[in-house]
């Protein structure tokens, strides 16, 4: 708390109310869409709204549970680039700003999601990146190749963090293929949006192209009758993308036992397991599906990375969309569609959004339960909370170890939603200081103490969000105040450290 105190005095002597944005700035960041709008009035209740001068978006409504802008009292602001987990990972990599995409447009204004400037000009260097896509073992490859000039060599270890926990949901158009209206049933009492249920076999049939119309007799018999005619058009996501990880990673454990007819006219009976590969795999090992933030999706690639044709035996209907924002304005605009996004892009938490779909848990089926999960801050958190750290002095430093242990992809607990993950914050070990003598470190991990405290709680529950578990937070504190792996400890002695 000293060392806070001190901060925010030397920051005050800078001259915050200067109309420089490098003057003003905390940290930067960019990434993942997934988690934009919950951390942009995180941002804006522990600092100063992002607002205000020419060609900026702005003002912006506070999140309803911030009794106000600036609560830290230290003023300043933090921007966040809205990017996808891809462009995340190749950001925090290079600490390169010119690296940072396209922010994403999709946020409403109300949220200030948006102000993910539209260039990179006010954004002082690079301090952390969002992602729902886990490291793996290709990333801690590139961070650790190049020697002297490695991400390793420059800037320490990579930090990986769970900062949110949030359900992937599927929304819904509320039309079949025709246009007509869906017969679906009233919503239940769990907290969904709307009455459609999916089974786990629904889910996979539609996922691999094998259930491909509105009047599939699975749909039927789930649904107390026919839901409408027409195809199933199910949307999905092109750039590389941690919610299609999350996704994905849950379908291929999910789905690899379900079986069904090959579509509603060839009563053959076909695999419904995750069929479409993943996209970034060597051609030199056999393509598998697995979790990866980008798959070979028959309507996006013609041929797999080998050469190979992406086949769609069902003959399920595929469209498709770069970023959350995009995707639910195509699901919202085609006729019959079905896409994912995380749960702040759909009713309740998007006002006047489209319903989602309520899915079935492993619990559901091996209990026989008859019920089936919406996706609710409440359904995801108890899902990661099966997800149970195991670490050591030794082992924690090893960003692989908190993606192996940060994953449920099938979660076996009563009332959980199974389609759940972590969005994640990357950072770095080690940090230089700013031109303008801001301590980017020190005001980034004040925020970090506001996203793991009590106090914001309701501001990621009225996103559609949950907080990390108390014992994934117990890890990182452990790790942020590791004397030798920690930032800036001791392991950063000779390293140039990221800007």
């Amino acid at each position: 708390m000293k060392a806070l105190l001190m901060g925010s005095v030397a920051f005050a002597a800078m001259g915050v109310a200067s109309e420089s944005a490098q003057a003003q700035s905390l940290a930067f960041g960019a990434g993942a869409t997934f988690p934009q709008i919950v951390y942009r009035q995180l941002m804006d209740c522990m600092y100063t709204q992002a607002q205000g001068s020419p060609g900026r978006p702005g003002p912006m409504a506070k999140a309803a549970n911030c009794i106000g802008f600036n609560t830290s009292g230290f003023g300043g602001v933090m921007l966040y680039a809205a990017t996808g987990s891809g462009n995340g990972k190749t950001v925090l990599r290079t600490n390169d700003k010119t690296q940072i995409g396209t922010p994403s447009s999709s946020a409403p204004a109300y949220t200030s999601a948006n102000w993910n400037v539209n260039s990179t000009a006010d954004y002082d260097g690079v301090q952390f990146v969002g992602s729902d896509d886990v490291v793996n073992a290709a990333d801690m490859a590139a961070w650790n190749t190049g020697g002297a000039n490695s991400p390793q060599a420059k800037f320490g270890n990579m930090i990986t963090l769970p900062a949110v926990v949030g359900p992937v949901a599927l929304g819904f158009n509320g039309k079949d293929g025709t246009g007509a209206t869906l017969n679906i049933l009233p919503a239940t009492p769990a907290g969904g949006s709307s009455g459609l249920n999916l089974s786990r076999n629904a889910l996979c049939g539609i996922a691999s192209g094998h259930i491909t119309k509105w009047n599939n007799p699975i749909l039927t018999a789930l649904n107390g009758g026919v839901l409408g005619t027409g195809n199933i058009t199910f949307v999905h996501r092109t750039d590389g993308s941690g919610t299609t990880f999350l996704f994905t990673n849950a379908l291929v454990e999910q789905c690899r036992y379900e079986f069904g007819p090959n579509n509603e006219t060839d009563s053959t009976v076909v695999s419904y397991a995750f069929p479409w590969t993943d996209r970034a795999q060597s051609c030199s090992s056999p393509l598998v599906p697995r979790g990866a933030n980008q798959v070979n999706w028959p309507d996006q690639f013609a041929t797999n990375q080998c050469g190979t044709a992406n086949a769609n035996p069902g003959g399920g209907t595929f469209a498709n969309a770069s970023g959350s924002g995009a995707l639910v304005t195509l699901v919202t605009n085609t006729n019959g569609a079905i896409g994912y996004a995380s749960s702040d892009f759909w009713l309740p938490v998007r006002v006047g959004g489209l319903k989602t779909a309520n899915v079935q848990s492993q619990w559901d089926i091996t209990a026989s339960t008859g019920q089936f999960q919406p996706p609710t801050p409440a359904a995801a958190q108890k899902a990661m909370a099966t997800a149970i750290p195991q670490m050591d002095a030794t082992s924690r430093p090893n960003p692989l170890t908190w993606s192996l242990q940060g994953v449920s992809p099938n979660p076996v607990v009563a009332g959980a939603y199974p389609i759940s993950g972590f969005s994640w914050i990357f950072m770095y070990q080690c940090y230089q200081p700013h031109a303008n003598g801001n301590n980017a470190y020190l005001w980034f991990k004040t925020w970090l103490d506001f996203v793991y405290g009590s106090g914001a709680a309701g501001i990621f529950n009225e996103n559609g969000f949950a907080q990390v578990p108390n014992v994934w937070v117990g890890e990182v504190y452990t790790l942020l105040n590791d004397p030798a792996n920690g930032p800036q400890g001791s392991g950063c002695s000779g390293k140039v450290g990221a800007y």
